[in-house]
């Protein structure tokens, strides 16, 4: 291959780390093209230019350019992407069951890219009929010209804010029994978090209905999004709190966190949701900065690898991937969900370490740089991608 198909225009996110992959396969000698999914009419002439059969690949994020967009198809002709014969390449940011719908007609040289094991492992179970390529966490960016001045901020979380509260039309919707069955998947996920979505649901299901047809389960987990969704809210609202509470000023950037109901208000901060250049910034300011796993047990967040890209230290919840990758002190320091009492005393402690502190963030820089950046994923990525194309000629 020598020509990439990327996308910009949708989520802000996903056109980042689009992006700075983009930055290192253009290192490599790779023409990469930018289809801009706001102006698809020009870039969907501008794409046929582009591409090259047998010499072109698409690599996106969350099935962008794998929707059926006006650009890239047309409902006689189908996928530009089968017309040219182009492998597609989707790196999957979040769970499998948010994609039950999308997870159909998709073009035939479609390879799916998971960021955690366990979401390896379900889309491997649950939609054999696509090829899983393998697992590839998110990664951490350094902010360019990030210089190392006074931090001023004490704790910082990046992130949006959804009050559980919003699911409760979707755990109420149907009947009462209903909403009794969702309550106690809800209860046990907050009571043990460390199982994932899926195994609890499975397991209330098979109770209250025995065996579940393989079909039919794989679109109960799509329904029960909401759930996954309620959690991991549940807890970010109760991390910051805990510590707002308890009197630690806590800077939140992101939307929805004056919905947080929490004494202590007058220390949190609330900054507007913004663009990850800016969050990046931010995290150069701050002394420490929480992570809250959006329920990956085996993967890990860019907030983590970000905050010590850029100097903070930082605290999380655990995963079997990331505790791996990143021992106590390296960086990181994990807390438990379930022992959230625990978390003031352990950032209070923290704070008073100052120098030691940036101590601990270098052993833990030193890591990442040599793993956990776009820089490797590009280069992870391209390796697998040559390797499919040596097996199909």
């Amino acid at each position: 291959m020598k020509r990439i198909v990327m996308f910009s225009g949708g989520v802000e996110t996903l056109t980042y780390f689009s992006k700075e992959m983009a930055k290192e396969f253009e290192k490599k000698g790779y023409a990469v093209f930018f289809y801009d999914l706001k102006s698809e009419k020009r870039d969907g002439r501008r794409l046929r230019k582009f591409i090259r059969t047998g010499d072109t690949v698409m690599i996106t994020f969350n099935f962008q350019g794998l929707e059926k967009e006006p650009g890239v198809y047309r409902e006689r002709e189908g996928y530009v992407w089968d017309e040219y014969r182009i492998p597609c390449y989707n790196i999957a940011a979040d769970h499998p069951y948010y994609y039950h719908d999308r997870l159909r007609d998709l073009p035939k040289r479609y390879y799916h890219i998971s960021i955690d094991r366990l979401q390896e492992e379900y889309f491997k179970t649950y939609y054999p009929e696509y090829e899983s390529l393998g697992f590839l966490p998110l990664a951490g960016t350094k902010h360019i010209g990030q210089t190392e001045g006074e931090r001023t901020t004490e704790v910082l979380l990046t992130g949006n804010y959804t009050s559980p509260s919003f699911c409760e039309p979707y755990i109420n919707g149907i009947n009462e029994e209903y909403a009794k069955f969702y309550r106690g998947i809800i209860q046990e996920l907050i009571e043990k978090p460390g199982q994932t979505v899926e195994a609890v649901a499975k397991r209330h299901c098979e109770r209250e209905l025995g065996k579940v047809a393989f079909d039919d389960l794989r679109l109960v987990f799509h329904r029960m999004i909401f759930i996954d969704l309620y959690v991991r809210n549940y807890f970010r609202g109760e991390v910051v709190k805990t510590l707002a509470e308890a009197g630690i000023s806590v800077d939140v950037i992101g939307k929805g966190w004056e919905e947080l109901e929490c004494g202590g208000k007058e220390n949190l901060h609330i900054h507007p949701q913004t663009d990850s250049e800016t969050c990046l910034k931010e995290l150069g300011k701050a002394k420490l900065s929480i992570n809250v796993m959006p329920w990956f047990k085996d993967g890990a967040h860019d907030r983590v690898f970000n905050s010590i890209l850029n100097g903070a230290f930082c605290l999380s919840d655990t995963s079997k991937y990331l505790c791996g990758e990143l021992k106590e002190g390296e960086g990181v320091s994990y807390y438990d969900l379930q022992h959230l009492e625990e978390l003031p005393g352990k950032v209070t402690e923290l704070l008073q370490k100052n120098e030691q502190l940036q101590e601990l963030v270098a052993k833990g820089e030193k890591k990442v740089l040599e793993k956990h950046t776009w820089k490797q994923r590009a280069e992870t990525l391209e390796r697998w991608i040559l390797e499919k194309e040596k097996r199909r000629k």
